[in-house]
């Protein structure tokens, strides 16, 4: 059936405005899930389910139809089924809801009891406890980054071994009761299944029925799996703790050496740079910055440049480990790892900048920033230079769009692999009252060096003068191919 169209155009002008009121409605319900009240509510109903589950089994004629523990165990699964009718109409996603969900839409088999089904179904409840033990996951990060490294592991060994009990039990004790004297009541399947998950093979007499064997089996590989994962998580434990034991022992016995803050694709070009310009030979850079695993990250040809100092840089204590009283230069990036925002990144590129400074004012500080009206905090706190990483970048490409092949010479020029290089060196006493061209004129002559500016000793830089005569402590910058002694 064809519609007029006059109601065509009606439909059509509509259209927009209801994925308007869509969008509004999916924004609402994820506001709300996003509520810690939610996630308590469904936690209190989860430890409810599965507590009448297991009361449910307990009793002589396990798994009722019928009465008050069932009707209220259908009513928790209904609620379940409209809290995730109402995630699916809020998901942006319908493949990551279902990903994400799907264990949880099977645990909502048990209200097809109403037409017929098992009622041995209502096991599928304890499917929930790992919706419970996400929802602990979720909220171990608002734990100190340091504690919560390992968390998932170790709730991954807790969760495993809860789930392998409580499902253990309960088939042990529906498929051995009456069966088996040895297993008569939920407490001795429930100390049967320890046992035997412990141990890693059946502690009683052999077990009557198929059911009850194939559960046993499942437990003795379960023994395995925990001990396996058990023994990674305790290993992967110790072998963090030992080595950053040894990292600190190293860190204090280093000096005029580089803290680089925070820890990214940048870092890792300066300390590429670093090595190139031979920075690195007798001292190493130590990074601090919250690190999983830096041998995933770092070139493998720096790996033994770099000590890496797993805390948080705005900390006085973890600038003071790292050796910032001793320490040549400190270098602190922006940091947004995290879902930190640019304001935040900001605000702790100002708080480590200026805490380095007042630990060692003699420092050299180089900060790195995003937005530009926060350089005044800088400045205010004497920190010796700054880069505004967006500004910078857009400064590079308007120059490279109005000189055509201008990169090749800032690629060259603004790193350590080859060719030319900027250097900066020390004006010898001799050179004192001579002028910026003679000095021009020797330095291209002698050591093939073109001299572009002058670091002024009473402060202030003054690029290629027209006229400048050299004072006592001024420091040239030249460009060369190698480090010019004259």
């Amino acid at each position: 059936m064809r519609l007029p169209r006059n109601w065509s155009n009606v439909l059509q002008s509509i259209q927009p405005k209801i994925k308007q009121k869509l969008k509004s409605f999916q924004g609402k319900l994820n506001r709300f899930f996003r509520k810690s009240i939610v996630d308590l509510t469904l936690a209190l109903l989860i430890v409810i389910s599965v507590g009448l589950t297991l009361v449910a089994l307990s009793q002589p004629n396990a798994f009722p139809s019928t009465g008050k523990i069932e009707t209220i165990q259908q009513i928790i699964t209904a609620t379940f089924a409209l809290e995730l009718g109402l995630r699916w109409l809020a998901a942006t996603s319908k493949q990551r809801f279902f990903r994400s969900y799907w264990l949880d839409m099977i645990a909502l088999l048990p209200l097809l009891q109403f037409v017929g089904m098992p009622a041995v179904l209502q096991l599928l409840r304890l499917l929930r406890a790992l919706r419970l033990f996400s929802l602990i996951i979720h909220y171990t990060n608002m734990l100190p980054l340091n504690l919560k490294r390992r968390t998932p592991e170790y709730f991954l060994i807790f969760e495993l071994l809860l789930l392998t009990v409580l499902f253990g039990s309960m088939i042990i004790f529906g498929f051995e009761r009456g069966n088996n004297p040895e297993i008569e009541t939920l407490e001795e399947a429930l100390w049967y299944s320890i046992y035997s998950l412990f141990s890693g093979e059946p502690v009683l007499s052999p077990i009557k029925s198929l059911g009850g064997r194939i559960m046993t089996v499942c437990l003795m590989l379960m023994h395995m799996t925990l001990f396996v994962v058990f023994t990674g998580t305790v290993s992967a434990f110790m072998v963090d703790k030992l080595r950053n034991e040894n990292t600190l022992m190293e860190l204090d016995q280093l000096s005029d050496h580089t803290i680089i803050c925070g820890w990214n694709r940048k870092a890792e070009i300066i300390v590429r740079e670093y090595k190139a310009a031979g920075k690195t030979k007798d001292t190493p850079v130590v990074v601090i910055a919250f690190v999983d695993d830096e041998h995933t990250i770092i070139d493998p040809d720096l790996r033994s440049i770099v000590r890496f100092l797993d805390d948080d840089f705005t900390k006085v204590t973890v600038l003071e480990k790292a050796g910032i009283r001793r320490a040549n230069t400190c270098i602190i990036l922006s940091d947004k790892s995290h879902g930190r925002s640019e304001q935040d990144a900001d605000a702790r590129t100002i708080l480590a900048a200026l805490t380095a400074e007042k630990l060692n004012p003699s420092v050299y500080t180089c900060a790195e920033l995003i937005n530009r009206e926060y350089a005044s905090h800088l400045a205010l706190g004497n920190v010796n230079a700054y880069v505004v990483s967006q500004e910078h970048s857009a400064f590079l490409l308007a120059q490279v769009a109005l000189n055509h092949g201008l990169m090749e010479v800032f690629g060259e020029l603004l790193s350590y692999q080859g060719g030319n290089h900027f250097y900066r060196i020390p004006l010898k006493p001799e050179w004192v009252d001579h002028t910026f061209l003679e000095l021009f004129i020797h330095l291209k002559q002698v050591h093939n060096a073109i001299l572009i500016a002058v670091d002024e000793a009473n402060g202030g830089y003054c690029v290629n003068p027209n006229h400048y005569t050299f004072k006592q402590d001024d420091q040239i910058i030249l460009i060369a191919r190698h480090d010019v002694q004259f």
